[in-house]
């Protein structure tokens, strides 16, 4: 029986089989005291461990338990009154495995870059614990909010030979002899968005989660070199359809947080020292609010007029917004999740939507406190011929994009999406600072173990 299920009221005095590890062990002589955990909860349970009730063998197992000794263990639930919490009394061992006495996590706090070094083993600590459950859960709503909202999940390529966001920040697949596998050169995928966006244009509301891979040579608390990414796609809609979708699937994750991993927030809230808890409510509470680019690099002008020092302090139109921008947008002045949209046409992506005066486009950023930007999406290009334009003008291979061409000439409703980088996603919720730390094994510049 799990942990998290033994610790019920129904369950006292009853003959139970648990499993887990040893996360703390404090032993006299006729008694020992361990602190078990199976995943199934934060805190575990205490196993009170005494001589008269267990055979010698087993009680000297349990005396000597290295830390994260592994335990299947036959007892009794039982609640102490004046402790006012349950406890498991063994009486007999099922099954032992013993941990080697020199194992790198001991029982006093490690820093996150010495737990970074331990990828395969920081998961046995509490802080992983909880930060790995909660991207687990989300994983799963994301999934959930799409299939109540009648979303088709798209399994797009990982291999691709676009590159979507034109960066050219791209890695190339060979084979071991540094030949290219296919008939022209092949990548791995920086988004699922252009191959989603056929298959929205006959099923109407489609979503991509998956991996994605850029090779960024930036060692910075936000960036990794592969991560995953959440995209949906919506037809006959508009860029403000995109943005509320955006707005309510948040609010859907952050209510089902708050009511089943609270446990976790309140441990990491005070681990990090951070108003986790706060920053879901406003999400949910929130409506977010929606301001243009050039209304927003005037909210910067006033901000350095009122003193704020920014190190970046040019705000011309078709400059990007840094992420100091990007955090006093969101922490300073709306203190809480903002949309910036209508951003400058020279600074886009190809298959965004070119307004009529021909230096904007339908593109939007969602900014939260702490992240800065945590989605960003648009409307697309419907029109054949400005499409052909817009891709020559930023000197782009047309023939490359020929498929994604013909979308446009065979009935195309007008089409939005954007992506929400789940890294920073989790990185908002937990309160983590460097991506690093939400990803179970992360990839970065220079690095690739296990």
């Amino acid at each position: 029986m799990e942990i998290k299920e033994a610790l019920q009221k129904k369950n006292i005095n009853k003959e139970l089989e648990i499993s887990g590890w040893v996360r703390f062990n404090r032993s006299s002589k006729k008694i020992v005291f361990i602190d078990l955990y199976d995943g199934s909860n934060l805190n575990g349970i205490q196993i009170v461990c005494k001589e008269e009730l267990l055979n010698k063998k087993d009680f000297n197992l349990l005396f000597k338990a290295p830390l994260y000794s592994a335990f299947t263990l036959k007892g009794k639930i039982i609640f102490n009154i004046k402790k006012e919490k349950y406890e498991f009394w063994p009486f007999k061992i099922e099954y032992f495995s013993f941990s080697d006495s020199k194992f790198p996590l001991g029982k006093k706090d490690h820093t996150l870059e010495f737990l970074r070094l331990q990828s395969h083993l920081r998961i046995r600590t509490k802080l992983f614990q909880s930060i790995m459950k909660i991207r687990s859960y989300c994983s799963q709503l994301i999934h959930l909010y799409f299939m109540k909202n009648e979303f088709y999940y798209i399994h797009t390529p990982i291999i691709t030979k676009n590159d979507a966001e034109g960066a050219g920040e791209t890695f190339f697949v060979k084979t071991k002899n540094n030949q290219s596998f296919f008939n022209s050169q092949g990548t791995l995928t920086v988004s699922g968005q252009l191959q989603e966006e056929s298959y929205t244009q006959s099923l109407k509301k489609t979503y991509t989660f998956g991996p994605t891979f850029r090779a960024e040579k930036s060692n910075t608390p936000r960036h990794a070199n592969e991560f995953w990414m959440i995209e949906p796609e919506i037809a006959f809609a508009d860029y403000f359809k995109a943005m509320d979708l955006g707005e309510n699937l948040l609010k859907f994750i952050a209510k089902k947080i708050l009511n089943n991993y609270l446990e976790e927030l309140k441990f990491l809230e005070n681990y990090f020292k951070t108003n986790l808890i706060e920053n879901l409510q406003n999400i949910i509470k929130k409506k977010f609010n929606k301001i243009k680019y050039e209304e927003a690099l005037n909210i910067l002008k006033e901000g350095k007029l009122k003193d704020k020092i920014f190190l970046n302090d040019k705000f011309n139109f078709g400059d990007e917004l840094s992420t100091e921008h990007e955090k006093y947008l969101a922490e300073i002045y709306e203190k809480g999740p903002i949309y910036i949209y209508d951003y400058p046409y020279k600074n886009s992506s190809f298959y965004m939507y070119k307004n009529n005066d021909n230096k904007t486009v339908r593109g939007f950023d969602l900014l939260v406190p702490k992240i800065g930007e945590l989605i960003g999406g648009s409307q697309r290009e419907d029109n054949y011929e400005k499409l052909i334009n817009i891709i020559k003008e930023k000197k782009l291979e047309l023939k490359e994009l020929n498929w994604y061409l013909d979308l446009r000439k065979y009935g195309y409703a007008k089409s939005s999406g954007f992506g929400i980088g789940f890294e920073r996603l989790i990185m908002f919720i937990t309160g983590v600072e460097n991506i690093r730390d939400v990803l179970p094994f992360p990839r970065t510049p220079g690095k690739l173990e296990f």
